[in-house]
């Protein structure tokens, strides 16, 4: 007997994938994440689009792909330039909401009323509060049940709970909780974070282990955003070009928090002495290494393909398999290792040049030393590569070529310069320029051979050996304020800079195939 087509197996996977997308976009919206709930129903509504419509059936092996483009790459660079455009750093971490938050959580005791409490477990895992007064015995109160998580910290958004008023005599249902079995369970800080109020509305609240106390809030919120100090009668205000509350001499009362600042911290790179010194330093060192690394490379790798191809040469094999070997080696293992050869002080590279021609340069601390190092190092991870492309492209050119330069009286030098180069440059540009770019970004090499060692005098976090990309991982990551915005905003214009270099090499590209 056949099931009719609505229970077909296609409809009842479509259904509960459906039902999965739309009880993950309820969680995500419940929890907070309004935008990371509408980016999930919009994926889901697109593949349920892609997937069952027939008209759209070419897009079903793209939509994978493009998905994951989208998340992978087009996310985090729309995400990158929003921050750059804001003021967000370790000084300013909270949205304006966290810190109203804190504002409205911050309470002084007021009174002198002190009360015992105890805890009592629910047979569902929750907890009702009682508490006693200190001075009147026969003031009692019970919450409401809370739930309250073992180790749980923060500032609790939720409440405040009522107390009610019982009679002395009262039994309250549930296992008993004191102070010591609270702390002992890790619910003092929970506890310590949920508001409850007396009848009357008078706000009580745990101070110290055994008691809570009565409390009063300090902070009174405006009509125009502001907030009223209601001991001292004070007004702070958020200054959103700063990024924080201050008060009436303009200083920061609070944490800062977040705001959108424009096109400020592009500014700053140019305008502030303490960014603009090191940063166009760090970018011309930037340049120049990545120019010399390529020329390196490419120098390196032609020449030692050339002589590999010397009809004349015994046991090719044999060196072509050895000088592959550092492209066969992980680049991480390698870097590690060279560090060790490198050493300023143990290294056996120092040890060999001091016992050869009577001096160690010091790798570690002379900035061009350092640089020196990094070069020969990137030359040396770089050229197997650089002369397996040549190695193919050399074995492409016709050996009538060279046959006929020599009957005209040719040598292998000017071969070389006036027939290998010229054939070979053309069809290679494309992988200079991708070598240019993966040398711009190589933020490998840096960190794991010197960490942009040594530092630059007045440069702050900034390194003699930094490269723009360590430099913007230094910013965000290792510098006491954290500059993320800052940093964003650098990481943005190398995405431009390394965008317009892959622009280049495809135009660059495709007018060769359009030539043929």
């Amino acid at each position: 007997m056949n099931l009719p087509s609505i229970f077909s197996l296609r409809n009842i996977l479509v259904a509960v994938a459906a039902l999965a997308a739309l009880y993950l976009c309820l969680v995500a919206y419940q929890s907070g994440g309004d935008l990371l709930a509408l980016a999930l129903l919009v994926i889901a509504c697109l593949g349920f689009f892609v997937y069952l419509n027939p008209r759209a059936e070419s897009y079903r092996y793209l939509f994978p792909g493009l998905l994951a483009f989208a998340l992978f790459v087009i996310f985090p660079i729309c995400l990158v330039v929003y921050i750059s455009l804001t003021q967000y750093s370790a000084n300013h971490l909270l949205s304006l909401s966290d810190v109203l938050l804190r504002f409205k959580a911050e309470v002084t005791v007021s009174g002198s009323d002190r009360f015992d409490f105890w805890l009592h477990r629910q047979a569902d895992g929750r907890f009702v509060l009682e508490l006693k007064n200190e001075k009147k015995p026969e003031d009692r109160y019970i919450s409401e049940q809370i739930d309250l998580v073992a180790g749980q910290d923060g500032t609790f958004t939720e409440g405040p709970y009522r107390l009610t008023k019982i009679s002395p005599s009262e039994q309250i249902p549930g296992e008993v909780l004191d102070p010591a079995t609270v702390a002992r369970e890790r619910l003092y800080q929970p506890l310590r974070n949920v508001p409850f109020k007396l009848p009357g509305d008078v706000l009580v609240g745990k101070t110290d282990l055994e008691h809570f106390v009565v409390q009063k809030r300090v902070w009174g919120t405006n009509a125009d955003g502001s907030l009223t100090n209601q001991i001292d009668g004070s007004v702070i205000r958020p200054d959103f070009r700063e990024g924080r509350f201050v008060d009436q001499n303009g200083e920061q009362i609070g944490p800062g928090f977040r705001s959108f600042v424009g096109l400020q911290n592009y500014v700053e790179i140019i305008t502030n002495p303490r960014i603009q010194g090191p940063f166009f330093r760090i970018f011309a060192w930037t340049l120049a290494f990545s120019i010399l690394s390529v020329l390196g490379t490419f120098t390196a790798g032609i020449l030692l393909a050339v002589i590999l191809e010397w009809r004349e040469l015994k046991f090719k094999k044999v060196y072509r398999t050895l000088l592959i070997l550092p492209y066969a080696v992980p680049g991480i293992l390698s870097l590690l290792i060279l560090r060790g050869l490198f050493n300023q002080e143990f290294g056996p590279v120092n040890q060999v040049l001091k016992a050869v021609l009577g001096f160690a340069p010091a790798w570690e601390t002379d900035p061009w030393a350092a640089r020196a190092m990094i070069l020969l190092v990137n030359v040396w991870l770089g050229y197997p590569y650089m002369m397996l492309i040549c190695t193919g492209m050399l074995q492409s050119i016709p050996s009538t070529i060279y046959e006929s330069a020599a009957i005209e009286g040719s040598n292998p030098v000017i071969n070389f310069f006036h027939l290998t180069l010229p054939l070979v440059l053309p069809p290679l540009f494309p992988v200079l320029v991708a070598s240019f770019a993966f040398s711009f970004n190589n933020f490998a090499l840096i960190y794991l051979l010197t960490a942009g060692a040594p530092r630059m005098p007045g440069g702050g976090i900034a390194g003699e050996t930094d490269i723009l990309v360590t430099y913007t991982y230094n910013l965000a990551f290792r510098d006491a304020g954290a500059n993320y915005g800052l940093a964003s905003a650098i990481a943005t214009l190398l995405f431009f800079i390394v965008g317009t270099l892959s622009w280049i090499n495809l135009r660059f590209t495709l007018k060769r195939y359009a030539r043929g």
